[in-house]
């Protein structure tokens, strides 16, 4: 049977995190998905590298332990800002690389019987509100196929085009928003202790560094685009703001190939419309600092999967709405701090005071990263206990396998409440 042949409970648009554990659930649900990503597979993609305690109790919940068992353990942060320094504690963070992440992720989601389709854009087609199906037209390297999906996840993220054509789906770019870059130093040593996140924030932008697992050395940042493009280019940027903290990456490495985003700060004031719904980062983005974004990726495709209904169910209108309620008491919240500290982290002056006022009240200062890093316990665990405890067997990636429909065919979940 063909790719468009198949009538398709679900469809997903981008396989990140949380495209991927979407896929996953659904294909443990024993929906019938497919897992569709524009880019050839594996991938990399701009990202800190870094998970929060929150992202990894998510994995753990619904069952992905795999995709974080090479991470590298990190215990701390360091803030530096010109010459001054403070160290916070984050217990339960892990360090790690963006594809071998989503790797993972994906070989989990197909392995339980999921459909995945790398290398082939998707575009979204107009529906009429009685639809009982949305319609995506596929492109291949060879050929086009139209497909029909009864609810439709866009986790394509901030730079994704999905969405464009949807009257719901525009975008709210923040005011001197910043853009993203990420580059892998592929050997040591390094000038930074493993277990350790640095930060350095500049005059126009913040650095993280991170080491990770086989020596590697990784590094993330969020630049100004006008000084980026003065410094000639985000390299050039960000040994600039390294060197105004008293650090540099060391001038015989191997320069990597530095990638970048669009512009991160952003928001959808919708969050779906009719049999489609954006998730992850799709929804909305801030500036992250430790690895925030993968958390609110997997939190998002964990509640998401909760409220959809069953194939065999009608669309509930309400949908929409209610997830956006749902998106802002689980995520939006921990955004809040994100957007809260956003100007410490573009003024490295007023950084340096909130060093030595957390130097001073390093109780407070840990309190407040605790809980920008830590997940809400009531928020995570609102559910029973095992509700995700799916098998967690990692398997291989198999390009052009159709699946299996396998769960239970009422759609319950293992270890759920009946």
């Amino acid at each position: 049977m063909s790719i468009s042949d198949t009538f398709w409970d679900a469809a997903i648009v981008g396989a990140g995190v949380a495209g991927g554990a979407a896929a996953a659930m659904l294909a443990e649900r024993g929906w019938r998905v497919l897992l569709i990503e524009k880019s050839a597979w594996p991938r990399e993609k701009v990202c800190g590298g870094c998970l929060t305690a929150a992202a990894a109790g998510a994995f753990r919940e619904i069952g992905i332990d795999a995709a974080i068992q090479e991470a590298q353990p990190i215990d701390s942060v360091f803030w530096h800002a010109g010459g001054a320094a403070l160290e916070l504690s984050i217990p339960g963070e892990m360090g790690l690389l963006r594809a071998d992440l989503d790797g993972a992720v994906v070989s989990e989601a197909v392995r339980r019987g999921c459909e995945f389709l790398p290398g082939v854009s998707a575009s979204l087609l107009p529906a009429s509100a009685g639809d009982s199906f949305r319609s995506l037209k596929l492109q291949f390297s060879d050929r086009m196929e139209t497909i029909r999906a009864g609810v439709v996840l866009a986790c394509d993220g901030i730079s994704g085009t999905f969405l464009a054509g949807e009257t719901w789906a525009k975008w709210s770019v923040a005011r001197n928003a910043w853009i993203g870059v990420a580059a892998t130093y592929e050997s040591g040593p390094w000038p930074i202790r493993p277990g350790a996140i640095h930060m350095h924030v500049g005059k126009s932008g913040y650095v993280g560094l991170v080491c990770l697992p086989s020596r590697r050395l990784h590094m993330a940042a969020a630049l100004d685009p006008v000084a980026c493009r003065r410094a000639g280019g985000p390299e050039a940027l960000v040994r600039e703001i390294l060197r105004s903290c008293g650090r540099a990456i060391p001038t015989g490495s191997e320069s990597p190939r530095f990638r970048g985003t669009g512009v991160l700060t952003r928001r959808r004031k919708n969050f779906g419309g009719h049999r489609v719904l954006a998730v992850g980062d799709a929804c909305g983005y801030v500036e992250p600092f430790t690895g925030e974004g993968m958390a609110w990726a997997a939190t998002g495709a964990r509640q998401i999967v909760q409220m959809l209904p069953s194939p065999r169910q009608a669309w509930p209108a309400d949908l929409p709405e209610r997830w956006k309620r749902d998106h802002h008491r689980l995520i939006g919240r921990q955004q809040h701090w994100s957007r809260a500290l956003r100007p410490m982290m573009h003024h490295p002056a007023v950084l340096t005071v909130g060093i030595a006022v957390g130097s001073a009240m390093p109780a407070i200062a840990n309190w407040i990263a605790a809980h920008v890093s830590q997940p809400r316990q009531k928020e995570m665990r609102h559910d029973s206990i095992g509700r995700y405890g799916f098998p967690k067997t990692p398997g291989e990636i198999i390009h052009n396998h159709s699946g299996h429909r396998n769960g239970d065919p009422d759609g319950r979940v293992a270890g759920a409440d009946t």
